[in-house]
């Protein structure tokens, strides 16, 4: 007879606290976030989208002539959200964002995600930049100032079949 798996009460979600390893797992891991910005009118605005993490910041990319380049341009104050939905694990942050237009940054985030996309395939990696790099390119670089939510859903089930085990992220 198997034991039935238990979800604990999620009213009190701070006991479920992603750890800073697991944090860091989903980082490397996701190739994608929800970067989001307010408007002109202060409505929140999120699209998903390619990211790297590294030195301590989200690097995203977009064009120099899209809402959210010039809302950030606007009013830095913006938010990003990690989250691997089958593993029920979030990552939330507040920051600011700047914009950066200079080449070498723009061509080492398009390497960067191009070989996060396909690791082990350089021509594909090559063909991503290619289609990727074209004028007006830009970079977002977004520093995070506090994490809002590290939520591991993981944690709040209970049974045998599902306990986090070393290799969960």
């Amino acid at each position: 007879m198997t034991q039935e798996v238990q979800i604990s009460s999620l009213k009190d979600a701070s006991g479920y606290r992603l750890s800073d390893e697991r944090q860091a797992k989903l980082l490397e891991r996701e190739l994608e976030c929800v970067f989001c910005w307010t408007n002109r009118d202060g409505h929140p605005i999120g699209i998903t989208q390619a990211y790297v993490y590294a030195d301590g910041a989200f690097w995203m990319c977009t064009d120099e002539d899209r809402a959210r380049a010039k809302a950030i341009r606007r009013d830095p104050r913006s938010s990003v959200v990690v989250f691997t939905a089958r593993k029920s694990k979030t990552l939330s942050f507040k920051g600011t964002s700047e914009i950066l237009t200079d080449r070498d940054t723009v061509m080492w985030f398009l390497r960067e995600v191009a070989r996060r996309y396909d690791p082990d395939d350089p021509q594909a990696q090559e063909a991503h930049v290619a289609a990727a790099d074209h004028p007006g390119r830009i970079v977002i670089k977004f520093t995070p100032e506090k994490v809002t939510n590290a939520f591991d859903g993981g944690l709040a089930r209970t049974g045998p079949s599902s306990r986090p085990t070393a290799t969960d992220g």
